[in-house]
This record gives C-alpha cells, sequence and structure tokens, in this order.
C-alpha cells in the first residue's frame, strides 16, 4: 500500500505539472486519480484510528483528556454556534417584524385620516355635490399638504353619487381614480391590497352626508420612498413582488450589496433607495437578513380573496443595531442590562478557572488509581491472589482498592463454591434421569381405549407424578398425584408413592408380576396409600391424588378422586366431572375413601391434569383457570392425544408470555374407541 501511495501521489503530481504546463489534463485521467486517492486515503485513515486506538488512547489520562474534550469543549462550541445562529435568525426576523410593523401602522394612521374626514364630512353644511368634494379636497390640502413627505404617492379617491374624483396630496389629478370592487360592502376597510399591477396600502369609509352616500378611499403604494421611511434605523428594504404582479413599474435602485431572492428577479422586486446598512459596531456585529410576509388582498375581482402567492419583505440589518433599539425601551436603564451581561461574563470566567483547576487535580487522583489497579490486576491475571493495594479508601474510585483486595480473598471460596455447584447440577441430572424412568417408557394399549401422558416440571425434578398401570390385558390403572411443594423434597416423596402403589398391587402374594396380583378397589388402593404416607412422611407432606381403573370388557372407569381437581369426561357437548373420593393422602390417618364407576361410550374422551396447568398467571396476575382450560381441550377434541396435550401447553404458555415454567404441569388423556 505505500508503494501504491507512492506512486499515486506521484502521478497526481504528473498530472498537475501537464495540466499547468501543457493547458489541461482530461477528465477521465484526474477521476481516475482522485479514486486511487480516497482508497489510500481511507486505508490510512484507519490505520491512524487503529494507532490512536493502541498507543495515543491506551493511558487512563490521555483518554480523560479526549473525553474532556469531546464533553466540555465540543459541546460549548456547538452551543456558541447555536446562539450565533439563533442569534442571526431572531435579529432578522425582529428586523422583518419591525419593518412589517411600521407598515401595518402607517395602514392604521390611514384609516383614522379616513375616519376623521369622513366624521368631518358627515356634518359638513355643503349644498352640492361638488361644493363637498371641493369641501374635501381642501381639507386634505391643507392638513396632510405639509405631510405629503411622510406619504410618499398618497392618492384620494372620492365617489358622492356618480361624481368621482381622484388627486395627491399636491393637488395634482390621478389618472386612474380607484373603484369598488362588487365584494365590498363594508363601511370601512384598511389593509394591503393589489389593485392591478400595484401593491398599495388602502383604506375605506363610506357614510352618509347631507348631499348623498360619500365614499373616501386613501391609498399609499409601496414606492421606494415608503420603503425609505418604513427601513429608517433599521436598514435596506427589499418587497419580493409575485410573478403574478406584472405591469410596467417605476425604475427602482436596489440597495447596496443586495441581490434577487428566490424566484423573484431583479424586475419583480422593489428596494429602497436611499437607507443604508448600519455601521458595525465591532467585528463581532454582523449582518442579519429577515422576511416577512404580507397576505394583501386582491383588490378586483367578484369575490373577496387573498393574493394566492406571498409577498416578502425581506429586511437587511446588524445585530447591534437591532438591539440598541430593543433596549433603547427602557430610556436611560437600558445600560443596566449590558452591565449585567458583563459581570454575569466574567463571573462564568471565574467559575470555568476554578473548574479547570478541579479537574486537572481530580484527573490526577483518578489515573493514580487506575494505575495501582492496572498493576493489581496483572497480579491476579498472573495466578497471585495474594496480591494486595493497600489504597486508603477516601473516594469511591479508591475504595476499588480494598474491594479489590476483599475479591482476591473471594475468588478461591467461589471457584470451590463453583465446583460444588457443578456437583450439585451433575447429581440433579441423574436425579431427573432416574426419575424419567418411573414415569411410564412405554404406553399400554387395552381394548377401546388410547391413552397419552405428559409430565413437564418445573425445575430439574418434578413433584408431579402420573403413571399407567397394566393390571392385565383388560384392566389399566390411570394415576394422577400431585405432591405438596416443588424440587427434590417433593420428588422424592413422588418416588415414595410410586414405589408405594406398585408394590400394593404385589401384595407380597406374587411372583409372576402385576398381572397375577389379587384386584383391590380404587377406595381400597387410595385408603393404604394414604396410610403408608402419613406413617412415613412429616406432618406437612401430603398430595393429591387421583386413581382409575379401566376395565375393557366391562368398558367401565372406576376410579376415586383423593383431593385432586376433578379430572373431566367430555362426551358429545356435555361435560362430567370425576369428583367421588375423599380428601388428600398423607395428611389425615385413619381415612375411609369412596369410588364411582362411569361408563365410557365410543368417542368420550377423558382428561385428567394438574393445578400447573390451571394456576399459572399472566403479566396482570389473572390465573389460566379451569375454564379457560377445559374451552382450549374443546377446541381440540378431534385432534389426536399428543396433539391435543400440545395444544393445551401451548395455550398457557402463550398466557404467561414466558417460557419458564411457575409450576410442575402433568396430563393425562384417554380417548374411547369402538
Amino acid at each position: 500500500m505505500a508503494r501504491f501511495a507512492f506512486w499515486m501521489l506521484a502521478y497526481g503530481l504528473a498530472l498537475w505539472l501537464v495540466d499547468r504546463l501543457g493547458g489541461g489534463v482530461p477528465g477521465p485521467l484526474w477521476l481516475l486519480f482522485w479514486i486511487a486517492f480516497l482508497v489510500t486515503g481511507g486505508y490510512y485513515f484507519g490505520r491512524l484510528i487503529g494507532f490512536v486506538r493502541a498507543r495515543v488512547l491506551w493511558r487512563l489520562r490521555r483518554r480523560l483528556i479526549i473525553t474532556y474534550l469531546f464533553i466540555a469543549v465540543v459541546p460549548i462550541v456547538l452551543i456558541i454556534f447555536l446562539v450565533l445562529i439563533k442569534d442571526f435568525l431572531n435579529n432578522g426576523q425582529f428586523a422583518a417584524f419591525l419593518v412589517a410593523l411600521k407598515l401595518r401602522d402607517r395602514a392604521g394612521q390611514l384609516q383614522q385620516i379616513t375616519r376623521v374626514v369622513g366624521r368631518e364630512m358627515h356634518v359638513s353644511k355643503a349644498k352640492s355635490p361638488d361644493e363637498l368634494l371641493d369641501a374635501v379636497q381642501s381639507f386634505f390640502a391643507s392638513e396632510l399638504g405639509e405631510y405629503a413627505k411622510s406619504y410618499p404617492g398618497l392618492e384620494i379617491t372620492l365617489q358622492l353619487g356618480s361624481r368621482v374624483r381622484a388627486f395627491r396630496l399636491d393637488g395634482s389629478a390621478v389618472r386612474r381614480p380607484v373603484t369598488l370592487p362588487k365584494w365590498f360592502t363594508h363601511e370601512e376597510f384598511a389593509g394591503f391590497v393589489v389593485d392591478g399591477e400595484q401593491i398599495a396600502l388602502r383604506s375605506v369609509d363610506r357614510g352618509q352626508t347631507p348631499v348623498g352616500e360619500l365614499t373616501l378611499i386613501v391609498s399609499q403604494p409601496l414606492t421606494p420612498e415608503l420603503l425609505d421611511l418604513v427601513g429608517q434605523g433599521i436598514g435596506p428594504v427589499r418587497v419580493l413582488i409575485p410573478p403574478s404582479v406584472r405591469g410596467a413599474r417605476e425604475a427602482r435602485t436596489p440597495a447596496p450589496g443586495q441581490q434577487a431572492l428566490g424566484e423573484f428577479s431583479q424586475q419583480d422586486s422593489l428596494s429602497s433607495k436611499s437607507v443604508e446598512l448600519p455601521a458595525p459596531a465591532n467585528h463581532a456585529d454582523i449582518t442579519v437578513v429577515g422576511a416577512s410576509s404580507l397576505d394583501p388582498i386582491v383588490w378586483g375581482g367578484d369575490t373577496e380573496q387573498h393574493l394566492a402567492e406571498p409577498v416578502l419583505v425581506v429586511v437587511t440589518s446588524r445585530a447591534v443595531a437591532l438591539n440598541r433599539q430593543l433596549i433603547s425601551t427602557l430610556g436611560p436603564f437600558s445600560r443596566i442590562y449590558v452591565t449585567l451581561f458583563i459581570v454575569v461574563a466574567l463571573v462564568f470566567l471565574v467559575i470555568e478557572l476554578v473548574s479547570l483547576i478541579i479537574g486537572i487535580r481530580l484527573t490526577r487522583s483518578i489515573t493514580s488509581t487506575v494505575d495501582s489497579l492496572y498493576a493489581a490486576t496483572e497480579k491476579v491475571k498472573a495466578g497471585d491472589f495474594s496480591y494486595r493495594i493497600g489504597i486508603p479508601a477516601r473516594d469511591q474510585l479508591t475504595a476499588l482498592g480494598e474491594a479489590f483486595d476483599s475479591t482476591t480473598a473471594s475468588v478461591e471460596r467461589l471457584l470451590r463454591e463453583s465446583q460444588e455447584k457443578s456437583r450439585l447440577e451433575s447429581e440433579l441430572e441423574i436425579a431427573r434421569e432416574v426419575q424419567r424412568q418411573l414415569f411410564p417408557q412405554t404406553i399400554p394399549k387395552p381394548p377401546g381405549l388410547e391413552l397419552y401422558g405428559m409430565c413437564k416440571p418445573a425445575r430439574t425434578v418434578s413433584g408431579d407424578y402420573f403413571d399407567f398401570l397394566q393390571i392385565d390385558k383388560d384392566r389399566v390403572g390411570l394415576v394422577l398425584g400431585d405432591i405438596s411443594g416443588k424440587g427434590i423434597s417433593a420428588a422424592l416423596l413422588m418416588a415414595s408413592i410410586q414405589s408405594s402403589l406398585r408394590a400394593q398391587f404385589y401384595d407380597g402374594f406374587s411372583s409372576t408380576g402385576i398381572g397375577a396380583a389379587a384386584p383391590l378397589s380404587t377406595a381400597q388402593v387410595v385408603k393404604r396409600l394414604n396410610r403408608q404416607l402419613f406413617e412415613s412422611t412429616s406432618t406437612e407432606k401430603y398430595a393429591t391424588f387421583f386413581y382409575a381403573l379401566y376395565d375393557a370388557s366391562a368398558r367401565s372407569l372406576t376410579y376415586t378422586n383423593a383431593g385432586h381437581l376433578p379430572p373431566v369426561l367430555f362426551r358429545g357437548g356435555r361435560l362430567q366431572r370425576l369428583e367421588c373420593g375423599g380428601t388428600v393422602v398423607g395428611l389425615f390417618s385413619p381415612m375411609e375413601y369412596e369410588q364411582a364407576t362411569v361408563q365410557l361410550e365410543p368417542g368420550d374422551i377423558f382428561l385428567a391434569f394438574t393445578d400447573g396447568l390451571t394456576e399459572p398467571e399472566n403479566i396482570y396476575g389473572e390465573e389460566f383457570g379451569e375454564e379457560r382450560l377445559l374451552e382450549v381441550a374443546q377446541r381440540a377434541l378431534s385432534c389426536p392425544l399428543d396433539v391435543l396435550v400440545q395444544e393445551i401447553y401451548s395455550s398457557v404458555g402463550d398466557w404467561t408470555g414466558s417460557p419458564e415454567l411457575q409450576d410442575d404441569m402433568t396430563l393425562i388423556v384417554a380417548k374411547a374407541t369402538a
């Protein structure tokens, strides 16, 4: 890459010499150079970043310096830049606001003039229309004639019946009198209008006089002289006229330094003549530009409407001149703001110096502590846990030294605990595998009945128990139990129940298998199990238990429910709960239990479950509930049993919204077939 960069620079130098001495170089050759330059520059820029990160920024002190630059210096520079932009925009818009306000004040002045003249003429003693018109013209000449320079181009139009008279303040006649449009029905009006090729300030007043209704229209067109008046003390003013307002205009000399703006050409703008930009008060006194829009009404036409395109008033001024106008409203107290600003600036400077000194001291304390910690970590990396830093804890950072010393002592203990935890996890895995062997490894297939069961433990091992006991070829026992509690203790009690239950069927009389055992009623089986658990476990240990015996020859299901959630038998559109039995096993002794028998018909589905499927809560604390469980099961009755079970588990998981189980979940499903 270094050779490539050298030849690339040589190639660029050759192109530059040929361009200077030979009269030009084809563009593709320069394009090739710049492509090579960007590739090389990108490569070496990446190398530079890597060098800075690996060498320059390795030490914490240098990183802190760079951090201070980004945290303190860069934001201050950006804030100053933002303040300058804000001052430019605010001052520019303030200048445009002042000019627009002066123009609107002029419209108000014209309205006051028309009102005064209107009131005078309403009480006039003139006996004829001509006499009244002469009186109005004489009034304007005598009262406003000396102010003609303050109202450049002012035009007055009088309408009295069929008589129309239009003149200026100097008495000269106006060639085109102003007429009222069809939409005008008001008694008075004041504002900006577009009348043909002219934008003007206009005021109208109508009222009755002794010789008829008099309409007084005063118009002042936007002229360079008027813009000089409104821009006095602010700066040059330009009015950008939309292209729709066409026609011959007076020759206008643009203000110094002004150019056409946006889509409007020099012929479509009107500028002040003699107003100049205020002189700068200092080097920081920037030139600002602001714009304001006028919303003139189209004077002609059948309906009242505003001009679709904006009429922009663009003002150029100086920031200091505008600020002086703003604070001049306080009069002799205006100096207070300047003095207050200087005082605040000095206070900020002192605070900045103090902050710099404090920052340097804090940086040194931080970097020295970090150096000590770094040396200590190198010792620990080498396996020396006896190393001690010995820094007194004066602050949070130096307190890390003491924490480091205590951490090294704890590491060995944590390693031993980690090894112990690994050993326990291995033993739990063995327990889980042993318990998995306690569940049915094969599912019996008695005549007329299809079986399926599943257990999902909340922890490594489960406290739920289900089993299928193949008594003989026509009889199968269905077992479902829920041990109080979870974890290892519940799993041990579950194994005890499993061994006790299977031992009952042998009962010490047969050595050929369960099929040769004497048949016991379900109530007797549960009674024996209750007595054994009561005698062999502590008082707080118990289990809910459900035991049923299916007889294929009679197509019957005999059961005993010992405090368990009642299983459900789905038959057509009806539900039958299997509740007959007694209390939980292992809590009281002696106890008597009852049993009941139900006949199974083809299509009947038996569903038994533990509370781990009904009690899970969602994020709002609502339980899934038995009703929702049965609704889900009813929707999936026509599915295979394994699909039915998976649908129930999926619905419960969607309800909780968490993959972690809140309790052991166990299901037994049986379907009567033909």
